[in-house]
């Protein structure tokens, strides 16, 4: 029992983290686009990932538990990343590119998550599996952007 709960936790921790990771990375890139097709993309994006990352928050309270979310470290890495990568070039094609990674590696951190909390609650497995399906999703429609 105490494996389980511990499973469910770590597997909602897992899917804050991935949404936070996503939404902070489209409020750093959004700005930077003028191209109107894929600012509305991005912005569709990260309102998904606010929805997902709110119902996960809901979860682990329901739980009893408290969100960590990313670390100061992990933001901090991410936004000097992007500052970095964005530095010389703003291009649709770049931040596309730039985010069709990240949703990759999300993709690889959904399916990671899941093997490694196996006796998480189904909901909680749902739950990873939609984001999981998500990030694949956005991958496809970046692809255009290339």
């Amino acid at each position: 029992m105490e494996n389980q709960k511990n499973d469910n936790l770590n597997l909602l921790e897992a899917v804050v983290q991935n949404t936070e990771m996503g939404k902070n990375t489209l409020e750093q890139i959004v700005p930077m686009t003028e191209d109107a097709p894929f600012k509305a993309e991005l912005l569709r994006e990260r309102n998904i990932y606010r929805q997902l990352n709110q119902e996960a928050h809901t979860a682990i309270e329901a739980c009893g538990g408290t969100a960590q979310g990313q670390s100061a470290m992990a933001k901090l890495n991410t936004k000097m990343g992007i500052g970095m990568k964005t530095l010389t070039d703003k291009s649709t094609r770049n931040l596309a590119e730039m985010l069709s990674e990240g949703s990759s590696q999300g993709v690889m951190d959904c399916i990671k998550s899941q093997k490694d909390y196996p006796d998480a609650a189904p909901g909680s497995k749902r739950l990873m599996q939609r984001l999981q399906d998500f990030e694949e999703d956005n991958r496809i429609k970046l692809e255009q952007f290339l």
